[in-house]
């Protein structure tokens, strides 16, 4: 009867520890999916602050550098002259890139009516940029402003700074240019790969991707993409990610999307970042699964003892077996009890059983910590409680001895078990030590199981992190310093420049008009010489006569006549040669075939002299605006240096010159032999002649290249080229003027 009973009881207890070890494993399983739910959470709202942090320093930073570049006095100058050729923007954005983190800062000028007058990355001008709305706010407002926007070339940061002359009368405005790249690189640093993707609905307005990346019909913004993320989002839908509301958990990485709108909160793309599970610290969580374990090992070990004393007590009839049994049960407690504090002392953190004020017991961790005592007892005397070890610390989380609502230390973290509490104590070395505390839920009789898991290299990390970010934001501001002092040098340097260049213009303008007078004389002659030998020739003719007693009065009306005749020839070749030096206050339009013949007519005696062929073929007229003396004697100077070519040659049948104006693009070829292949890329720059420098000091083409690029806008090239004429085969040089 009383082994029957004893088997029940047996039973009864061996379905009781099943039982527990199963809710012990269900429970463990669900806490640890909920710290680990909650861990990834925290981890993401880390990211989404950190992207937000860096976004907000690269608009600071760009923005500081829009107003440092605005607040040049000649920049409203070159502005309102329209001399956007001393914008020296290019060199600058170069040095940046230099000597600063900002790899692709781009320098752009906007006038007052909203085109693109300058650009630091390119040659393209007067783009029309109505189509981006903080351009029409800024020429609305007119104040500073920075904007996140997608423009023609690229998803960036933009910061906007108005431009007013003497008079404060607005003229455009200035707009510094940042990328996401630098963003990214710092987020790479963190082990947190990223993509910027920019919205569909843009791709029409990205003419010149700059990193020339898609995926999925998606443009990539981010020069740092990773080819294996691209990958990962080309085999999904990529709309999935755009928008997420939570992180998401796919091959071991935690993925979570930034939005990113413009100043209107228009929708224009998404920072997807990559983080790798491994790089996200999971010891604590692990820790309170070992915590668990040893929990429910603890109430195994109870239930064994209760049921021991239980079926002790069934069998108190049979007294020397009790008695046998009793000692031996002594023995099991005894065992037991070495057993549990085994399991204590084999936990690597520090695990107390109190009831708040007194430490019922412990494991070795402690006295290890504090080894100013020998054993749990001297630790009572000195202490009595581990919270009188707990140091007050300018940090809520972290726990004292003090009231709680009318709770003490250990009830208030039982009752509050989702909080992060932290205490402080010092070691026996007095070394500042920092623990993250951890009650269990579940009393034992009335006490409570405290662990302390040791977190001091954490917190160290955390304050050597803050103490290097301190230590960032002030080599930002040294770094700032730095350049507004290089901007400053070059700002001095740019005005020596300036200066020397407008005296060597002057000087340049000055010999060009000598040379200019001296070509015209030569024609003036030229032209005369047949007149004045026929008003010569009539004279003296008439003088023979008159001295001869055989001048009759119709031979002295012929003659009077012819020398009339002749005088008005010269008179008009005077006002023929002073009009087309007549100098224009502004720009008119006139016809470029036109323009063309007289500047062939002006070198018209040149041509005769030197028996040299030239044609002029055109398919249709049309009208340009500028300056038509300077673009003609623009026309004369190629055309001398055309002659200059063909008269080398000694054959005289071999002297030719071709000019053919068809869809707009002017060529001018000529048989003079071509140009060395060493000299060609130079023929443009100043004081470079291939002539004797009896014939040129190396400015005609330069002048050139600098009136019809810089101040008409059209485009010039030379090249060498071969060519028919008359079924005969030249070769020789090829001017190409393009006036669309």
């Amino acid at each position: 009867m009383s082994c029957s009973k004893n088997n029940k009881i047996l039973y009864l207890f061996i379905l009781l520890s099943i039982f527990i070890i199963f809710i012990t494993i269900l429970y463990i399983k669900e806490e640890k999916k909920d710290l680990l739910n909650s861990r990834y959470k925290n981890s993401s709202k880390t990211i989404t602050k950190f992207i937000t942090s860096l976004i907000e320093e690269k608009q600071n930073a760009t923005l500081t550098m829009a107003i440092s570049l605005a607040k040049d006095d000649r920049l409203y100058s070159y502005l309102k002259n329209k001399e956007f050729n001393k914008f020296e923007y290019k060199k600058i954005s170069s040095q940046i890139q230099k000597y600063t983190k900002f790899k692709n800062v781009w320098i752009q000028i906007v006038n007052k009516d909203g085109y693109s007058i300058y650009r630091s990355w390119d040659n393209l001008k007067n783009d029309d940029l109505h189509f981006r709305k903080d351009v029409i706010r800024i020429l609305n407002k007119k104040d500073i402003s920075t904007s996140i926007n997608i423009g023609k070339y690229d998803l960036s940061i933009k910061a906007k700074t108005p431009i007013f002359d003497l008079k404060d009368n607005f003229l455009g405005f200035i707009e510094v240019i940042t990328h996401f790249n630098s963003i990214t690189k710092q987020l790479k640093k963190h082990n947190i790969d990223t993509l910027v993707i920019v919205d569909k609905k843009y791709n029409k307005r990205i003419k010149y991707p700059f990193t020339k990346k898609f995926v999925n019909g998606y443009y990539i913004a981010n020069k740092t993409a990773s080819n294996d993320y691209i990958n990962f989002l080309k085999n999904r839908n990529i709309e999935d990610f755009l928008h997420l509301k939570e992180f998401k958990i796919i091959n071991n990485k935690l993925i979570n999307s930034y939005v990113l709108k413009d100043e209107n909160g228009e929708y224009l793309g998404s920072i997807i970042s990559f983080l790798p599970l491994e790089f996200i610290d999971i010891k604590v969580i692990n820790e309170n699964q070992k915590q668990m374990i040893m929990l429910a090992s603890i109430i195994i070990l109870v239930l064994s003892f209760l049921f021991i004393i239980y079926i002790n007590f069934l069998n108190n009839k049979h007294a020397k077996r009790l008695n046998k049994r009793l000692k031996n049960h002594i023995k099991q407690l005894k065992l037991q009890k070495s057993k549990r504090q085994l399991i204590l002392d084999s936990q690597s953190n520090i695990i107390i059983i109190t009831d708040g004020e007194i430490i019922i017991n412990s494991n070795m961790q402690l006295l290890n910590f504090f080894t100013d005592v020998k054993n749990l007892n001297e630790f009572k005397e000195k202490y009595i409680c581990i919270c009188n070890t707990f140091i007050q610390m300018d940090d809520p989380t972290y726990i004292t001895n003090r009231d709680y609502d009318g709770k003490n230390w250990a009830e208030y973290i039982s009752i509050n078990q989702n909080e992060n509490f932290k205490v402080a104590i010092y070691d026996s070395k007095n070394r500042l030590r920092h623990f993250s505390i951890n009650c269990s839920k579940e009393r034992l009789d009335k006490y409570l199981i405290i662990t302390l898991t040791d977190i001091t290299k954490i917190i160290k990390q955390k304050q050597r992190l803050k103490y290097l970010n301190n230590n960032l934001e002030k080599l930002i501001q040294d770094k700032t310093s730095q350049l507004k002092k290089l901007n400053e040098s070059l700002e001095e340097r740019i005005k020596k420049e300036i200066n020397k260049s407008k005296e060597k213009d002057r000087l340049l303008f000055q010999q060009l008009k000598i040379t200019a007078i001296a070509d015209t004389i030569k024609n003036i002659a030229h032209q005369w010489r047949q007149p004045l030998s026929t008003i010569s020739t009539a004279t003296s003719g008439m003088q023979l006569q008159k001295e001869m007693n055989i001048l009759s009065d119709e031979d002295f009306e012929k003659t009077c006549d012819a020398i009339i005749e002749n005088t008005i020839k010269l008179s008009k070749t005077i006002d023929n040669f002073s009009n087309y030096f007549v100098e224009e206050d502004q720009n008119i339009n006139f016809s470029i075939i036109q323009a063309i013949k007289n500047s062939i007519k002006f070198l018209d005696s040149t041509i005769i002299d030197n028996f040299i062929k030239i044609e002029f073929e055109y398919d249709k007229d049309f009208v340009i605006n500028g300056h038509k003396t300077e673009f003609q004697q623009c026309i004369i100077n190629l055309l001398d240096n055309s002659i200059y070519a063909v008269i080398n040659n000694k054959d005289i049948n071999n002297r030719v010159i071709l000019i053919k104006l068809k869809n707009k693009i002017l060529n001018i070829k000529d048989s003079g032999e071509g140009i060395n292949k060493n000299y060609i890329s130079k023929i443009f720059e100043p004081y470079f002649t291939t002539k004797h420098q009896t014939f040129g000091m190396g400015m005609g083409l330069y002048m050139v290249h600098e009136f019809l690029i810089e101040h008409m806008h059209y485009q010039i090239d030379i090249q060498n080229c071969e060519f028919l004429y008359q079924n005969k085969t030249y070769n020789g040089a090829e001017i190409i003027i393009d006036f669309n």
